[in-house]
């Protein structure tokens, strides 16, 4: 008798963890992935993908100007946040006021800012990392449509 009361025991332990496991699955196949952005991980990946007449101009160190000058309009816009934020749901959720940055204007902030060096920057190779930068974000889900559109 009293193995039937262990057995009936052990099975509901299992049931219920396994309905405890299937509601934290679903739960979190809901909610949004995080997207992080390194910078060095994306200046890597541009500095690897530079067609050769932008490679011989530019330097590494001078790809992560370009990049910073790329995160400075885009934390000037309100789009990004500190590091170690966590922005959670609230954040993901549409607004009447969606934040939207111009692509044009970012690309004029970046080459302005290019361009005030004491030795400015050639302005088609800053388009062209500007470019590969925007194709990187786009890969690892920084930006794009709203979350969960993509699949």
């Amino acid at each position: 008798m009293i193995w039937l009361f262990l057995l009936v025991g052990a099975a509901l332990v299992v049931t219920v963890g396994f309905v405890a496991v299937g509601s934290a699955v679903g739960r979190l196949e809901r909610s949004a992935s995080p997207a992080v952005f390194e910078v060095d991980d994306a200046v890597d990946w541009v500095a690897e993908r530079l067609p050769e007449e932008a490679a011989t101009v530019l330097r590494r160190d001078e790809v992560v100007e370009v990049v910073g000058w790329w995160l400075e309009f885009v934390a000037d816009a309100g789009l990004s946040t500190e590091h170690g934020q966590e922005l959670g749901e609230e954040a993901l959720r549409p607004t009447d006021g969606d934040t939207v940055a111009d692509l044009d204007a970012a690309v004029d902030h970046v080459v302005a800012r290019s361009l005030d060096r004491p030795e400015p920057l050639d302005e088609v190779a800053v388009v062209v990392v500007l470019d590969l930068l925007v194709t990187y974000l786009g890969e690892v889900g920084v930006i794009g449509g709203r979350a969960g559109e993509r699949e």
